[in-house]
């Protein structure tokens, strides 16, 4: 595992070729935090609907749109910090950067559970304001690690250093969210009322990202990435990321992007909030009915790992526009068998959570490959700028559109809504590949 490659001048790491300079202590430092960094994020959306059934006692009929404005302004200050923390990074290198992130998501945690435990128009100015440094972490975070794990290996192997960060990933958010969903049922048996419970919950995830910032800091790889030479204005990139859209398959790469990152969000943000309801509607607590929806959240997770690794291996040897096809049709079953379900909490749950797990993981580690492929040297950081910019606005919309369906037509409106979206890049997928396929030429016809 530790020999050079012959026609690389980088170490290898298992299948892994990696870039000059890489060494495996920064290797094993993005493996380490890619297990803890997807979980950290999506903590807020898991806890949040403990923190308004037991603390605020927010009407459910309230919940689904106020889920959506605390997305909406999460991604909008996504939108606006991610291309400032690419540049910072660029210029500074990406330790800094990747430990703030989790600095302002400790700060983050540390507030939420704060907030007054009378619902009002104060309390959601309040929530709004300790999500903003929630929201600054994540934009970091998630440019970091889309950044770091680009920058680590060779070309021929990014598809499967992607694919290996996507299965920590996994991992984490696999196994991480039992643990902090139990936490607040822990301490209540210690004795602490549910508030507090709550409280200390958030309080122990704070303490977890103040130690992953300092992880960061001593093992990844110091200074800027020796491949960024310059970083053009924000402007011009903006207009390179325009204009390379009117390539079909970068395009497709875009809407996929729009499609993907909103299936992530969709489950973190609305699964949770939909069966803590279902479970407070047959007389559980906040605490156990937060357990059991956690339990289907971890089973979506723990489908999704073998997909990681399934499409890790076939998005190097197909082409990716196909891989998408595949990835955004298994999304669509998981989606779509979430709405056919009578019963939630029954055990045919655990089917249907196995299908969005394996779509959700899919459509996403397609849509990253595919853009990968697509982006050319000359503005590639544009393309990849564009892709995650249209990441944010997929999850804007399916904030305010999942938001509106959860309270005024049923809470599972939000997975019906994904269902279609996914239906519509397959059908778009298809048509790009055979618009765009290399046809091989006519054996008898080069012959004459």
């Amino acid at each position: 595992m530790g020999s050079a490659s012959d026609n690389e001048s980088g170490i290898r790491f298992g299948p892994l070729i990696m870039r000059e300079g890489v060494r495996y202590k920064h290797i094993y430092t993005l493996f380490f935090v890619s297990f803890f960094g997807i979980a950290m994020m999506n903590t807020v959306g898991i806890m949040q609907t403990y923190l308004f059934n037991e603390v605020l006692k927010i009407p459910p009929n309230e919940q689904g749109s106020l889920i959506g404005t605390l997305l909406i302004v999460q991604e909008l200050v996504v939108i606006v910090l991610v291309g400032l923390a690419g540049s910072i990074s660029d210029r500074f290198g990406r330790p800094p950067v990747f430990a703030a992130g989790f600095i302002l998501l400790g700060l983050g945690y540390c507030l939420y559970p704060l907030v007054s435990n009378e619902y009002s128009v104060e309390v959601i100015y309040q929530l709004v304001a300790f999500r903003l440094f929630i929201a600054s972490g994540v934009a970091c975070v998630n440019v970091m690690l889309s950044s770091v794990a680009n920058d680590y290996p060779v070309d021929k192997t990014r598809a499967k250093m992607i694919a290996g960060v996507f299965i920590f990933n996994g991992l984490g958010i696999a196994t991480l969210p039992r643990f902090i969903g139990g936490l607040p049922q822990q301490f209540i048996e210690a004795g602490y009322d549910p508030v507090m419970a709550g409280r200390f919950t958030f309080w122990c995830v704070a303490g977890l990202c103040m130690f992953l910032a300092a992880v960061l800091l001593w093992g990844l790889k110091p200074g800027a990435p020796s491949q960024v030479s310059k970083r053009d204005p924000i402007l011009a990139t903006l207009k390179i990321g325009v204009a390379e859209g009117k390539k079909p398959r970068i395009l497709l790469g875009y809407v996929a992007a729009f499609v993907s990152r909103a299936d992530l969000a969709v489950v973190s943000q609305f699964l949770t909030a939909w069966l803590v309801l279902e479970g407070l509607s047959r007389g559980m607590t906040t605490a156990e009915a937060t357990i059991k929806a956690v339990t289907f959240y971890i089973v979506i997770q723990a489908f999704a790992l073998p997909w990681a690794v399934i499409f890790g291996i076939m998005l190097d040897k197909v082409d990716r526009v196909l891989g998408l096809v595949v990835g955004m049709f298994v999304a669509f079953v998981g989606y779509a068998s979430l709405g056919m379900l009578e019963d939630p909490l029954s055990n045919w749950m655990y089917l249907a959570a196995a299908f969005v797990g394996a779509g959700e993981m899919g459509a996403n580690i397609s849509a990253t490959s595919l853009i990968g492929k697509e982006a050319p040297d000359r503005g590639r950081g544009a393309v990849l700028g564009m892709f995650s910019l249209l990441g944010a606005v997929g999850i804007m919309v399916v904030g305010f559109v999942g938001g509106w369906l959860f309270d005024n037509w049923k809470p599972v409106g939000p997975f019906l809504y994904m269902a279609g979206s996914n239906a519509f890049l397959v059908f778009a997928a298809i048509g790009v590949y055979f618009a765009t396929r290399e046809r091989k030429p006519d054996p008898a016809a080069a012959a004459s």
